[in-house]
């Protein structure tokens, strides 16, 4: 089994690094990224040898020749310009793995040869520790091995949901997406308790610890986060009084509302 990765950003450096923590020969792995600089970081970060499309144009082509999955971990701006300079170098059964957001399998697809096998994969950026969420999407020509194959790459880093693709672009603004509106509430929290009298970097810390704790209660197949929130909610308490406040501002709505606007950007990319 040999894999190519196509860029080298935090989801594909993820999946990679969770290969190579399974022990994933590396003389089967071969990688490309656009900048010499960058081939030389991430040369060095996983021992490889990376090349830059900078420096030699045909670095992408050479690097999926004999691959037996492609991984694109490109930009989604630069998905499909991608796949057509690798199209005539795939060998017929490689199989095409996407990590963009939002672009549709008939788009990537139209862009490779006529029933190259094609899988579409919102990952999430907790790859990076171990704990991502990765929603895939088969393609209509991918056999049931070649899945399996596919689903092997994130082992090491997430937990795979093979999902219709009419839901992965919710399943992005769930969990692909979902990493971003924790940092966000977790620097909410801080601000508050800096605005009401602790000093910043208290107010921070706290803030980091309490959601890194939560996350840790829930770190296990049984745990139940409504069970958990009524654990700590008690009657007439003070938390059961704070929830109540984001209950009455529309906590629950605001969220419906920003996955709602996640979807509408991942049609918009798709389109």
């Amino acid at each position: 089994m040999r894999i190519s990765f196509i860029g080298l950003g935090h989801l594909n450096s993820a999946i990679l690094a969770g290969l190579l923590a399974k022990g994933f020969p590396r003389d089967q792995i071969s990688a490309t990224v656009h900048s010499a600089e960058s081939a030389t970081v991430r040369g060095q970060e996983f021992d490889l040898n990376v090349v830059a499309t900078q420096t030699d144009p045909a670095a992408n082509k050479t690097a999926v020749a004999d691959a037996d999955i492609v991984v694109l971990g490109v930009k989604p701006v630069h998905i499909v310009d991608t796949a057509q300079d690798i199209a005539d170098a795939l060998k017929p059964d490689t199989t095409v793995v996407s990590v963009a957001a939002g672009i549709p399998l008939t788009t990537l697809a139209e862009a490779l040869p006529q029933n190259q096998p094609l899988v579409r994969t919102m990952p999430n950026v907790a790859l990076t520790v171990g704990k991502g969420a990765v929603g895939m999407a088969p393609g209509e020509t991918v056999t049931e091995d070649q899945l399996v194959e596919v689903e092997k790459l994130f082992n090491g880093s997430g937990t795979v949901f093979q999902l219709p693709e009419d839901q992965l672009n919710t399943m992005a603004a769930v969990a692909g997406s979902g990493p971003g509106y924790v940092f966000r509430f977790v620097n909410a929290l801080a601000a508050a308790g800096t605005q009401l009298g602790l000093e910043a970097s208290v107010a921070q810390e706290l803030a980091r610890l309490t959601v890194v704790g939560a996350g840790t209660m829930l770190d296990s197949d049984d745990a139940d986060p409504t069970a958990l929130e009524h654990s700590i909610a008690t009657e007439g308490g003070v938390t059961e009084a704070a929830l109540d406040s984001m209950d009455a501002n529309g906590f629950n709505q605001l969220i419906v509302d920003a996955l709602k606007a996640n979807i509408a950007r991942s049609e918009e990319l798709g389109a």
